[in-house]
């Protein structure tokens, strides 16, 4: 920006004048070329400045500095934060169509929509599906996971705090709910599992545990009890067994015997044969009519179970 100083002798050339009035003309004359050139920085409050200086200094409603942009004549032309931040916003809207207002608002598309800008907003619904976000009114914008896959049910939950990054395209959600597909496990990952409680399973699933719900009576003598796994293959290992519902010969709630461990009195025999295929676990009784027996937990002794004590449940590893 060009200076001005009036100290004597030091005016810009000539440095000589024949009178204090030539001095002054000169004085004004380069105060004028001076507010001929438009000023690089400007501050105000929120209402971009007139004309197309280089730098904003932004101002919040009490004057207090908040930002630093830059204004860009490149198309589409526009004003864009010097720094990538996260900006906090006010999130509306409804389920799968958030809204984020900022205050003071984005002073335009480019900002907006920024590569790299970031947003964190509260959700106020849980979304169903795929989902988009608008900003301060603007066009909205898909949001994704993982690079660009679509958000599903519960990605986002009610009065979650969501962080979203513009990557040029769309919005990428850092914090997506805990909702796992095969696509997000890399093989060779220990312990991994992914599971439904939907019988049968809607979506692919590694494992099967069968949900409380679904809780099966033990099966008359001479009869069997199924459980739809919904993995679509035998699974590699698997079991079944009865879940105790209330306490019984030693053992406590959710205590679980696995089927193979059941037996009848006549010389302990196998009371229960357990099964799998591609799309159930199970197993059958004996058709003996004999009491199920099984050695008590506090003291081992063998003991016939309360049948209506227990359930039947199973689960399994794809």
């Amino acid at each position: 920006m060009p200076t001005i100083d009036i100290t004597a002798g030091e005016l810009p050339p000539p440095q000589c004048y024949a009178s204090e009035q030539d001095r002054l003309e000169a004085y004004a004359a380069a105060l004028i070329a001076q507010q001929t050139v438009a000023p690089e920085w400007e501050a105000n409050a929120v209402s971009p400045p007139a004309g197309s200086p280089l730098y904003w200094l932004r101002l919040d409603a009490n004057a207090n500095p908040i930002e630093i942009l830059k204004y860009s004549a490149t198309a589409p032309a526009g004003w864009a934060r010097v720094q990538t931040q996260f900006t906090y916003g006010v999130g509306g809207g409804a389920a799968n169509a958030y809204t984020v207002t900022l205050s003071p608002t984005s002073p335009g598309v480019n900002q907006a929509y920024r590569t790299g800008v970031c947003y964190a907003f509260v959700a106020n619904a849980p979304n169903t599906g795929a989902t988009t976000v608008a900003v301060d009114g603007l066009a909205a914008k898909a949001v994704t996971k993982f690079g660009t896959t679509a958000l599903v049910a519960n990605d986002i939950v009610a009065n979650q705090m969501c962080v979203v990054v513009y990557d040029g395209t769309r919005f990428q959600l850092l914090n997506p709910g805990l909702n796992v597909g095969t696509a997000n496990i890399a093989p060779g990952t220990d312990r991994q599992f992914l599971r439904t409680n939907s019988t049968p399973a809607t979506v692919w699933e590694s494992g099967y545990i069968t949900p409380v719900a679904s809780y099966q009576a033990i099966p008359a003598a001479g009869s069997a009890v199924t459980f739809t796994h919904g993995l679509g293959v035998d699974p590699l290992t698997w079991d079944i067994g009865i879940i105790c519902t209330t306490a019984d010969v030693g053992y406590a709630l959710n205590d679980y015997i696995s089927a193979k461990s059941l037996a009848y009195p006549t010389n302990y025999g196998i009371a229960m044969t357990p099964f799998s295929n591609a799309s159930v676990i199970g197993f059958i009784r004996n058709n003996g009519g004999f009491a199920i027996w099984v050695n008590r937990k506090d003291t081992g002794a063998p003991a016939a179970i309360t049948e209506a004590s227990w359930k039947v449940m199973a689960r399994a590893i794809r």
